[in-house]
């Protein structure tokens, strides 16, 4: 039976860093939240973004454009927030409207890529080419002022799968480990291949081409690290999962009006050493992460 790891003991770690942070600057920090339309996903992540910020006492501004703006309308109020010198961070809450015709790419590089609080705007990825583990740890611990802001989702996965370890006393960490990427996103499986090859682990990317051929379970079997973002209810079953591996379920989507992730939650859990839960594991930490950042992007801007 798996250790059930959710991440309220990291997160007090993480909002403790916060709050000591934020007692040293003088002023009151802000972060504009924008989405477009109604998505049940998003509307869940801006709330736990409101929470947060009213526990760190961070000025949080939403603002949601109806799903019929245009992309130049958009355009023209995210210009408006990069130039407003009092909001310090920026965070553009996907989906996007299917009628704009724009990659991601050219929606998140309209941020400032010094608000850039999730690490999405192409000089922000771009720079991540360049990091190792040592400038990974010490931006986390705020011991280091280099211009990289890393998504908080990535942040979060490689903090629960410390944790990871140390629930199960591995000392030898990543090098070695077999791990296997389930979705190959922008912000978290593109980024998140380039630390762990940076980690000496042997990492397979498996997305909907590996699914659509019916050999996804072949790559989770011998998998010792299992991270899966998709969005997918229940994808992965718990007879595809090597037993002793370290699962973690990035996936969220709504189901019968409740979060749930990519797992086949109570079958996973009979195998895996570690997993971690949809409410309550990564996504709760990723807000935190979402506030180091603005914090660490203030002291950019200040230096």
């Amino acid at each position: 039976m798996a250790i059930i790891l959710e991440a309220n003991q990291i997160c007090q770690r993480i909002e403790k860093d916060n709050l000591t942070q934020l007692s040293l600057i003088s002023t009151k920090l802000s972060l504009a939240s924008v989405g477009v339309g109604q998505d049940n996903s998003a509307n869940l992540y801006q709330l736990s973004q409101q929470k947060a910020a009213q526990k760190l006492g961070i000025n949080y501004i939403p603002l949601n454009l109806p799903s019929d703006i245009s992309y130049g309308d958009f355009k023209a109020q995210v210009d408006k927030i990069n130039r407003d010198g009092k909001i310090d961070g920026i965070i553009l809450n996907k989906p996007f409207p299917t009628e704009w015709k724009a990659k991601d790419e050219d929606v998140f590089s309209l941020i400032s890529d010094k608000k850039d609080v999730e690490g999405m705007h192409p000089l922000n990825r771009g720079r991540f080419f360049s990091v190792d583990k040592q400038t990974v740890s010490s931006i986390i611990a705020f011991s280091s002022l280099e211009h990289l802001l890393i998504s908080p989702t990535v942040l979060s996965v490689i903090a629960i799968i410390n944790e990871s370890f140390r629930k199960v006393n591995d000392t030898e960490g990543y090098r070695g480990k077999r791990v296997t990427l389930v979705g190959f996103s922008l912000i978290i499986g593109k980024m998140l291949v380039l630390f762990l090859g940076n980690e000496l682990a042997t990492v397979s990317v498996t997305h909907i081409g590996t699914d659509e051929k019916g050999d996804l379970p072949e790559y989770l079997r011998s998998a010792d690290i299992v991270i899966s973002a998709v969005g997918k209810p229940h994808l992965i079953k718990g007879e595809w999962i090597k037993k002793g591996a370290i699962v973690i379920d990035v996936g969220t989507a709504v189901e019968d009006g409740k979060a749930v992730g990519d797992m086949d939650f109570d079958k996973v859990k009979e195998r895996a050493a570690v997993i971690t839960p949809v409410p309550g594991g990564v996504g709760k930490l990723t807000v935190m992460f979402l506030y180091h950042n603005l914090i660490l992007a203030h002291k950019l801007k200040s230096k």
